[in-house]
């Protein structure tokens, strides 16, 4: 497992290393790249290519679950879908990793950004590097993963 910090530009970029881009070797070439962000809760993210996702029972039930929610009437104007229904869709995105030209980069959605609370040069954030998947992680889920005591791990 590798653990990289990086911060956020002011346009919401985020420029990838190296050591991100030898894991991630679907992110090459000189045109921009497609692939999936999923959100696995407000502090942690994943990043996938487009292969991978298309590939993936998971992937798939979750792009099913979004578009049924999509399509679910509402009801009564007081009526309300539970919360975590109600934001399904943000649990999935398309994006676009732009090529070299100062370097590999991806553009985080606003509301994934403002969701995790990570505002453009103020906060660091971490990549985890771990068995081909890359995620991104808020500090706070970090710290919080890390305060399980390490005899409950083993």
């Amino acid at each position: 497992m590798e653990c990289i910090a990086l911060k956020v530009d002011k346009d919401y970029r985020v420029f990838l290393p190296q050591a991100v881009l030898k894991r991630a070797n679907w992110i090459s070439g000189s045109e921009p790249v497609n692939g999936w962000l999923v959100v696995g809760g407000p502090g942690r993210l994943r990043l996938l290519s487009s292969v991978e996702a298309k590939s993936d029972a998971g992937w798939q039930s979750l792009s099913d679950a979004i578009d049924a929610e999509a399509r679910r009437p509402i009801g009564s104007a007081i009526e309300f879908h539970d919360e975590a229904s109600a934001l399904v869709g943000l649990r999935l995105f398309a994006i676009e990793f732009s090529p070299p030209g100062p370097g590999w980069r991806l553009t985080l959605p606003r509301a994934i950004a403002a969701i995790m609370g990570i505002r453009p040069k103020e906060n660091v954030f971490a990549v985890l590097l771990a068995q081909d998947r890359i995620e991104i992680w808020t500090l706070e889920a970090a710290r919080a993963s890390l305060a399980t005591p390490l005899a409950d791990l083993i």
